[in-house]
């Protein structure tokens, strides 16, 4: 080899052995770069892919909670209004309504917020039902016999002489919510009384004492022109018929009466009631058992645009609280009236046994005073007619369930209250 070779020829050698490894690495680095770039491509397209998804996500939990504030329920603006009773503030029965609004109001959750006003707050006892129908007060607490003026049925729904036809009063409330006597009542005010009325029954308290007198009664001739507090309307009318002479006031009037010598007895409501307004102080002869309001009872009046002016569910509020209301009732009445006989017996109160023969003479007045009602008035005796099928009905079943809780009740407790005291 020539020295020139060994001296040009090594170089290019190197040269070309360089320029070799140079696209080999060019190749290494295109294929590397490529799948850099496909790894990256791919991590991208994750990456829109994962944020296609959290965006979806994000858009779900949006649309979950449009939903969620959508279904959720919100708290309405309470609705504020006054009930007025037609008792004294001082009645056991006028603390049943306050609870009644107490109730409303916790099952409401505060949407209903009733202020309850006793006999005079805003207006007359005897002036609720006008008072209701005219929007002055959208809710009152009486008694439908209060309204006996308007139309003579009136007292068929609430305390009838007698029973109306033979009826106790837990058999009156059942002829009324199962034997069609809601919807009479409801006619009764809105077709036959023309007023924008709806009732619902609320409060049983019977049946009424007989009432008070100054001397004890032996029988009818000591009844024979005595001047009597009575309710109005048919059980005054029914009064009259014995001979005695039946005197309708307001309760927050009664004893000032008896002291001015207007009256010379009377009856109310209860044991409790007739207690808490003082009767005792003024007369010393109790008779528990009265036929006059043998059932006795009342009733919540809602004014029909107000009442259909609330939501549903309000108004369902308030009827399952005009039912819990008569449960309270039934129970208030065994307990406060039992309490307040005794405490009457303490205080030196002769209570008495009605004498048997004012049973007779009652009963044979009032269906007098029907009769005469059913000939001249049609829906007074559809209305009896209703009371009188359903008593057909289920009466002999009552009697015989009841006289066997009699038959219970004086097995264990022989000695009753009225067994001629003192003699």
């Amino acid at each position: 080899m020539k020295t020139e070779d060994l001296q040009t020829g090594e170089p290019r050698r190197w040269l070309a052995l360089l320029a070799g490894l140079l696209a080999l690495a060019m190749v290494a680095a295109a294929c590397t770069g490529d799948a850099i770039s496909d790894e990256a491509a791919t991590d991208d397209a994750a990456e829109e892919d994962a944020g296609a998804e959290n965006s979806e996500d994000e858009a779900d939990e949006s649309d979950d909670a449009d939903d969620e504030e959508t279904v959720e329920l919100t708290q309405d603006e309470a609705v504020e209004f006054t009930i007025q009773t037609g008792v004294p503030a001082t009645s056991v029965y006028h603390a049943v309504i306050e609870d009644f609004g107490e109730r409303i109001s916790v099952m409401s959750n505060g949407r209903l917020d009733a202020t309850v006003v006793p006999s005079g707050g805003v207006v007359g006892a005897l002036e609720i039902l006008d008072a209701v129908n005219d929007d002055v007060i959208p809710v009152g607490f009486a008694w439908s016999n209060y309204w006996n003026g308007k139309n003579a049925a009136a007292a068929l729904f609430s305390n009838p002489p007698v029973g109306s036809t033979g009826m106790d009063q837990s058999t009156s409330l059942a002829w009324m919510y199962d034997g069609g006597g809601i919807e009479l009542y409801t006619r009764l005010y809105q077709e036959e009384i023309g007023v924008n009325v709806m009732p619902m029954p609320v409060c049983p308290m019977g049946p009424d004492p007989f009432g008070w007198f100054s001397k004890k009664i032996s029988g009818l001739e000591d009844l024979e022109g005595i001047k009597f507090r009575s309710p109005p309307g048919l059980p005054g009318d029914s009064f009259n018929k014995v001979g005695m002479e039946a005197i309708a006031m307001p309760g927050s009037e009664i004893i000032p009466a008896a002291n001015s010598g207007l009256i010379e007895g009377a009856e109310w409501i209860s044991p409790a009631d007739d207690t808490a307004l003082g009767f005792q102080d003024v007369w010393s002869d109790y008779y528990l058992q009265g036929l006059h309001q043998s059932t006795d009872i009342g009733e919540m009046l809602f004014n029909v645009d107000w009442f259909e002016g609330l939501p549903a569910d309000l108004q369902e509020i308030i009827r399952v609280a005009a039912q819990a209301a008569i449960v309270d009732c039934d129970n208030l009445s065994i307990t406060v009236n039992a309490e307040a006989v005794a405490s009457l017996q303490e205080q030196g109160v002769n209570i008495w046994n009605t004498p048997p023969e004012f049973y007779d003479a009652f009963a044979g007045a009032w269906d007098e005073v029907a009769a005469e009602l059913e000939e001249t008035d049609p829906f007074f005796a559809e209305v009896r007619a209703s009371q009188q099928a359903y008593a057909e009905k289920v009466m002999p079943y009552r009697l015989t369930i009841t006289e066997l809780y009699q038959t219970i009740g004086e097995t264990y407790f022989p000695e009753k209250v009225g067994q001629d005291p003192g003699e």
